[in-house]
């Protein structure tokens, strides 16, 4: 191989384990609001923290930690490792986030349902974070 093609496959490998990071920051960040968003309400009055339980905090996190999904993990699996583990666990996750913010999941169980597709999420990064890394066409 010529020594400028492998820089550039260096490089990308950086920025794609940024992204991976960055997604599985914002996917467990997701996670841990629908959790705690609860407890918080109590607190809410007291504190300056009243965006944390706002709506659109929510409908933003979701919708970054799929948008980076989405851009991590396509183009990971068609460049460079071809394994669909990390593609299923990104949809099992977000078909999980899409139920409990569209589909008939209950108030009761949108906490769990959320923070279950959060963690699916922030797994598929770290798997195709490894796979990346141990792949051998990379």
């Amino acid at each position: 191989m010529q020594p400028g093609r492998v820089q550039l496959s260096e490089r990308r490998d950086g920025i794609g384990a940024t992204i991976d990071r960055a997604g599985m920051a914002l996917s467990l960040s997701c996670g841990l609001h629908c959790i705690f968003t609860p407890l918080l309400i109590g607190v809410a009055a007291s504190l300056p923290i009243g965006w944390l339980l706002d709506e659109s905090t929510e409908v933003l996190l979701l919708a970054a930690a799929v948008l980076t999904g989405a851009l991590s993990l396509g183009p990971s699996y068609w460049r460079r490792h071809r394994r669909k583990r990390c593609l299923a666990m990104f949809a099992a996750g977000a078909g999980l986030l899409a139920l409990a913010k569209l589909g008939p999941v209950g108030e009761r169980w949108e906490p769990w349902t959320v923070a279950s597709g959060a963690a699916l999420l922030a797994t598929a990064h770290l798997v195709n974070l490894r796979l990346c890394r141990q792949c051998a066409r990379c």
